[in-house]
C-alpha cells in the first residue's frame, strides 16, 4: 500500500489501541473520519476532550463519576448495608439496568486471581 500522510498513519494507529480494534477497522474508521464533515469530526474530538476533562473515578467506590462521588453513591436511597464487588463499570451499568439491586458496588477495574 502507497505510504499514507502522517496524521492519517498516526490517526490509525491511535485507532487500533482501542479495545477490539484492529489495523483494518482502525483504517476503515480513519477513512470514515476522512470523509464526514469537518462539524462532525469536531464533535467527536470534542466528545473524547470532555470525557478525559469530566469524567474520573469515584472516591468511594471506585465507578465512574463526575464527581467526586459517582450518582449511586451519592445517593441517599442506596443500601449502604449491602455491597456488590464487581469488575468493571460495565457490570454497574448491567446491573443498574435490572433495577433489582439497590446497594452500593465497589469496582476492581480488573479481575482478583
Amino acid at each position: 500500500m502507497p505510504q499514507l500522510p502522517e496524521p492519517l498513519e498516526r490517526l490509525i494507529q491511535e485507532l487500533s489501541r482501542l479495545p477490539g480494534i484492529g489495523p483494518k477497522t482502525a483504517q476503515r474508521l480513519a477513512f470514515h473520519l476522512l470523509r464526514v464533515d469537518r462539524v462532525r469530526a469536531d464533535s467527536l474530538a470534542q466528545a473524547i476532550e470532555d470525557v478525559k476533562a469530566r469524567i474520573g473515578y469515584c472516591e468511594r467506590c471506585y465507578n465512574i463519576a463526575e464527581g467526586p462521588l459517582c450518582a449511586i453513591c451519592a445517593s441517599p436511597r442506596r443500601d449502604p448495608s449491602v455491597l456488590c464487588v464487581v469488575e468493571s463499570a460495565f457490570d454497574v451499568l448491567a446491573i443498574e439496568r435490572t433495577s433489582e439491586f439497590s446497594g452500593l458496588y465497589f469496582v476492581l477495574h480488573g479481575v482478583i486471581s
